[in-house]
């Protein structure tokens, strides 16, 4: 589901996304949709070739083709309204401005936080299956543009997000990955720490084989934040 666009960066993993408003598309997001710590992608917007017919496909979801995602958190939200603390009089309420100026742009807006977590590559295989068969943790090389588009994940796309195959061990099973860690660590925010226990309360419901591995993560994450905040 596309929740909203692109908007703003702070840095190269750290973007503002507005949501999509009413009647800008034909399911609203709700809030649930871009609740705390919840995973999201990225497409990122390809070279586009000279081939009308593979646009064409592109467009229609029917390209087989690779595509590349960047796969991030939602980590902070901020409730936008600039006519707050204009207490002065109105010749119309926000009613009438609706009825008699449709073309009126509202300029209150949700914004939310979305920090880059990696990246993620999907082609579909001619029997029409989604496969992924790259995956990325850490900080990617690209940067996203603005309008970029953002949709939420499904459980099965976290999951796949996280569960690794070394192509170098074809031999050995795919195992639970989050390469990540180091740069949420490494950020200067108070609400990362809460997002990454977030996280792993995720994992703990998608790989329920490896809830002794990520206890001990989330205890680690549960001290560093006790002691982050009392100082």
């Amino acid at each position: 589901m596309f929740i909203g666009k692109i908007v703003k960066s702070d840095s190269h993993i750290n973007y503002v996304c507005q949501i999509y408003g009413p009647r800008e598309v034909e399911v609203e997001p709700a809030p649930e949709d871009y609740a705390f710590g919840r995973f999201v992608r990225i497409a990122v917007r390809a070279r586009q070739g000279d081939d009308p017919e593979a646009e064409l496909h592109r467009v229609l979801g029917m390209s087989t083709e690779p595509r590349t995602y960047a796969v991030g958190v939602i980590y902070d939200t901020i409730l936008l309204n600039p006519s707050f603390g204009s207490l002065g009089p109105r010749l119309s309420n926000e009613t009438q401005v609706e009825l008699f100026s449709p073309d009126y742009i509202a300029e209150r807006a949700v914004l939310i936080y979305v920090m880059v977590l990696g990246m993620m590559q999907e082609r579909t295989t001619p029997e029409g299956q989604t496969e992924v068969f790259s995956i990325m943790h850490g900080v990617p090389l690209l940067s996203l543009e603005l309008g970029s588009e953002i949709e939420t994940m499904d459980d099965e796309q976290v999951r796949a997000f996280h569960f690794f195959s070394d192509p170098d061990r074809p031999d050995e099973p795919p195992y639970l990955h989050m390469g990540y860690l180091p740069h949420i660590i490494a950020q200067r925010n108070s609400l990362l720490p809460m997002v990454a226990l977030c996280i792993i309360d995720q994992l703990e419901r998608l790989f329920p084989q490896n809830l002794s591995l990520l206890s001990i993560v989330k205890r680690n994450f549960a001290w560093r934040l006790k002691v982050e905040t009392t100082g």
